[in-house]
């Protein structure tokens, strides 16, 4: 078969799951991956294109884009919800963009991709994990309107164990199809593998604070006083060399007195009340997967916010709290298209909404309210392992564990409302339950590893599960 690889890693991290897939008769004659020391692999019958000069839609070498046509009237309106989902994807690369200038680049990179497909006829695609950088959400979009076979990965987090889909809105009916096996089994805890068992008798511990290991991670990256004063020192080294050091400062000293997302949210903010009836609302970070593709157009999180509002049960109260990584992993405190002037406020006035201080504690919340709605946040799945049910208005990959509620619209959130507040819990049993079926299902590897991960496996063993399981599903 003809794979198109898109894949953004080195040639030093791929070779082994390269070679794998061409020991097994497949070809690959394109790769977006990336450069290492500054050059491209020499690959013999690959194309190779560099993920960062595709996000910004420039051409392989040896490709001319003029050799496509434009994309033709039919071609756009076949494409018209994947131009909806990009056009807010590139609030991260093409922040600063008007919605013309973006829908122009998206128009050349449909141009391309689409080119690119008719040229060279891929029999399947493969993804590491669910596409979300402009360019791969094309392409994904391309194959599925042509029928091309996709293969694509989601890190759960979970005992280092990695899903796999098709396509990632289907999700997974291999779990699915264990799941059913499985519901009538009464599993015990002592029936799960050592490591989805270890894992589970952490986080489902009511009494301990489970934050993932990822946001530990970053959190020491990025927002430690250490590290922000090196940061800042470095940015003032740089621009006393390149002159713009009287400039910065003088920025500096304006916004110290301009609204900024921290004063904003602090303006509206109040304390939970845990005696009241409330609902949970985690924000998911933005830009990012987990809101745009994965949220669908509850990318937009204030439509989810009041879809709640005006489902809401008499005498309930929905407690809003920003994701703490906010405010430190893009671009501070500065507004942006993902939290713009005046997102807070447009919150706080909804009915029965109140802002809630980002340093609430997150397991506090959830063991003190009714539910937690989540666009795909894993505060979701924290609800779930403590006995909480969920709403989950995207596609996180906990979607079909008993317990979660997926809403559409206020006809579906009304009716989950009602069987919560009849008394609807989540039994344990059936979460173990679904634990067994997703360690039936799942295998053990990650797409991505921070210090504070425990790895049980090697980044080479994690290589070739993911190689050995794309070569089962594009061999299906």
């Amino acid at each position: 078969m003809k794979l198109f690889l898109i894949w953004a890693a080195p040639y030093s991290q791929m070779e082994q799951l390269i070679n794998k897939l061409k020991e097994n008769g497949h070809s690959i004659p394109y790769w977006v991956g990336l450069y290492e020391n500054g050059k491209a692999p020499d690959l013999q019958g690959t194309v190779f294109h560099d993920h960062y000069d595709a996000w910004v839609c420039e051409p392989a070498k040896g490709i001319d884009p003029s050799e496509f046509p434009p994309p033709s009237k039919d071609l756009i309106e076949k494409m018209y919800k994947t131009e909806s989902i990009v056009l807010t994807m590139m609030n991260k690369k093409f922040d600063t963009l008007c919605v013309d200038e973006r829908r122009h680049i998206y128009y050349n990179m449909l141009q391309y991709w689409d080119g690119l497909i008719e040229k060279y006829k891929p029999d399947a695609i493969i993804f590491p994990a669910i596409p979300h950088t402009v360019y791969n959400y094309i392409i994904y979009s391309l194959a599925r309107m042509l029928n091309i076979k996709t293969v694509m990965f989601d890190d759960t987090w979970v005992a280092n164990r990695v899903l796999t889909y098709s396509d990632w809105i289907d999700g997974s009916s291999d779990l699915r199809n264990a799941i059913e096996k499985n519901k009538k089994s009464n599993c015990s805890i002592d029936d799960l593998s050592q490591d989805i068992k270890q894992y589970y008798m952490i986080h489902s511990d009511k009494q301990k604070d489970s934050e993932p290991v990822y946001m530990k991670h970053y959190r020491n990256l990025i927002a430690g006083r250490k590290n922000i004063f090196f940061r800042r020192l470095k940015i003032t080294l740089v621009s006393v060399k390149d002159g713009t050091i009287f400039n910065k400062l003088f920025r500096f000293a304006l916004k110290q007195f301009r609204m900024n997302l921290k004063t904003e949210y602090e303006s509206v903010q109040v304390p939970p009340v845990f005696s009241e009836k409330f609902i949970y609302v985690a924000l998911g970070f933005q830009p990012e997967m987990v809101t745009s593709p994965m949220g669908d157009m509850y990318a937009d999180q204030i439509l989810m916010i009041d879809t709640l509002s005006a489902s809401l049960p008499e005498g309930w109260t929905i407690y809003v709290k920003e994701h703490p990584g906010q405010w430190w992993l893009r671009g501070g405190l500065n507004y942006s298209s993902a939290r713009y002037p005046g997102f807070y406020n447009r919150i706080s006035k909804i009915n029965n909404v109140k802002l809630v201080p980002i340093v609430t504690d997150t397991f506090s919340l959830i063991k003190n309210s009714q539910t937690v709605a989540v666009v795909t946040g894993t505060p979701g799945w924290e609800a779930i392992l403590r006995s909480k049910p969920a709403l989950i208005f995207g596609y996180p990959w906990y979607r079909d564990c008993p317990g979660v509620f997926r809403i559409s619209g206020l006809d579906s959130c009304r009716a989950a409302l009602e069987k919560i507040k009849s008394g609807f819990d989540v039994k344990e049993s059936e979460v173990i339950n679904y634990l067994k079926s997703l360690g039936d299902v799942t295998i053990q590897a990650y797409l991505e590893s921070v210090p504070e991960r425990e790895l049980t496996i090697s980044p080479e063993e994690a290589k070739v599960n993911l190689a050995d399981k794309i070569l089962a599903n594009i061999s299906k």
